[in-house]
């Protein structure tokens, strides 16, 4: 190979909008996609419950393999949480709570803020651009 920089891919340049058909038409780009979270054996019917309800999700988050172990205890301890719910005496602790929306924050499930670089739908009509405002004072 060539030293120095190396080409962006065609989706790349097509997302920034620089894709040339004469240019960057003929190259063929391979998208791999990872592998899925394995389901361990130590899991209760209810965490497999959970897990079966929100694997869609976290694909789609672009969870992979890696991030197995971190995935089935987010269901176990969501189960643990839908079973003290529906039991209706005590809430579950604050702790499980707290952990549970931080797990759900690294698994990129939480809500719009959990997915930064994903383009929510809040932060898509603001601009993108950090400069936008030079020169210009806030109008009162």
């Amino acid at each position: 190979m060539k030293p120095g920089r190396k080409a962006d891919t065609p989706s790349e340049k097509a997302s920034r909008g620089t894709l040339r058909p004469i240019r960057d038409g003929l190259k063929t780009e391979i998208v791999v996609p990872g592998d899925p979270p394995v389901r361990p054996d130590y899991m209760t019917a209810e965490a497999i419950d959970v897990w079966n309800e929100i694997i869609g999700r976290v694909m789609s988050a672009g969870v992979t393999e890696i991030d197995s172990a971190l995935l089935a205890r987010y269901c176990s301890l969501e189960a643990l949480v839908r079973k003290a719910f529906n039991a209706g005496g005590e809430p579950p602790p604050a702790a499980y709570l707290t952990v549970c929306r931080q797990y759900e924050e690294l698994l990129r499930i939480a809500g719009p803020k959990s997915r930064v670089g994903g383009g929510g739908g809040a932060d898509a009509a603001k601009s993108s651009n950090p400069f936008a405002r030079n020169g210009h004072r806030a109008r009162a």
